[in-house]
């Protein structure tokens, strides 16, 4: 099978899905969105807010309300970005990267 036929045969995943990340520290919360195929991270540092050092927790995915606006989505990088190495053993094994959302 041709790499080709084997992304389409592939599950969508979550790609298109939101889901909330909630801060165990200041319960801040962000909603994301993944706007690439790939694997996203349990925990997050908190980007509820720029003071807190705390650390958030995904939802899993259970989002009731898929309607709501992201603030941050979840992305794979281009070539052309320089990562770090702990990024890139990240990416290299079907992971997404955070940044705020584009749209």
């Amino acid at each position: 099978m041709s790499q080709a036929a084997q992304l389409k045969a592939e599950p969508e995943g979550f790609q298109g899905k939101k889901n909330i990340y909630v801060c165990e520290k200041c319960k801040g919360h962000i909603v994301t969105v993944d706007i690439d195929r790939g694997v996203t991270p349990f925990t997050i540092d908190c980007k509820a807010t720029v003071f807190c050092d705390g650390w958030m927790k995904s939802s899993m995915y259970r989002v009731f309300d898929q309607s709501m606006k992201a603030s941050f989505e979840w992305y794979r990088p281009t070539a052309i970005e320089v990562l770090s190495p702990g990024a890139q053993h990240h990416v290299d094994q079907g992971g997404l990267l955070i940044r705020k959302a584009t749209s």
